[in-house]
């Protein structure tokens, strides 16, 4: 009885503050397939957009087939030191990664304008464990790339339900 009550009071307090699932991504069914386009076709980014957006209900692109371009335009991934100590150590660093993209539809025309999207992470250095720094700087930059085809998707499908 005491579990139900409980269950009955979180219920009761989370949508009083106001929660609520986020919607389910959903692309126009009107934007047909979509091939996403780099300058690096082994992009990681490149890559993870395009499950994400087969996930999101796009259709892949068939080669020879007139498609939807999602078309990165930049991808710019850089880390700097944020703060030093005492003895002039790097104790923290930023890591910045700044996406330049814009969409057209089967016949060019555009879509979504160029628009840019700027992730930063900071997080701190220890000199001390050197051996899982460079780790812990590939899983923040795997962490932004996932961050990134995120946000790219709800730019998509804010613009594309607006229309």
């Amino acid at each position: 009885m005491s579990r139900l009550l409980l269950l009955a009071c979180l219920v009761a307090a989370l949508s009083a503050c106001g929660f609520r699932p986020r919607a389910s991504l959903a692309l126009a069914e009107e934007l047909g397939p979509v091939k996403v386009v780099t300058a690096d076709p082994y992009s990681p980014l490149a890559q993870g957009l395009s499950v994400a957006l087969q996930r999101a209900g796009a259709q892949s692109a068939v080669e020879g087939q007139p498609s939807a371009t999602l078309r990165v335009r930049s991808e710019n991934l850089r880390t700097r030191p944020l703060s030093v100590d005492a003895t002039a150590r790097v104790r923290e660093y930023e890591t910045v990664y700044r996406v330049r993209f814009e969409l057209t539809d089967a016949e060019g025309a555009s879509l979504l304008s160029p628009q840019t999207i700027e992730l930063r992470r900071e997080y701190t250095y220890d000199a001390k464990a050197q051996a899982g720094s460079p780790a812990e700087q590939e899983l923040i930059q795997e962490e932004l790339r996932r961050d990134m085809q995120a946000a790219i998707l709800r730019r998509l499908d804010a613009t594309l339900r607006a229309d």
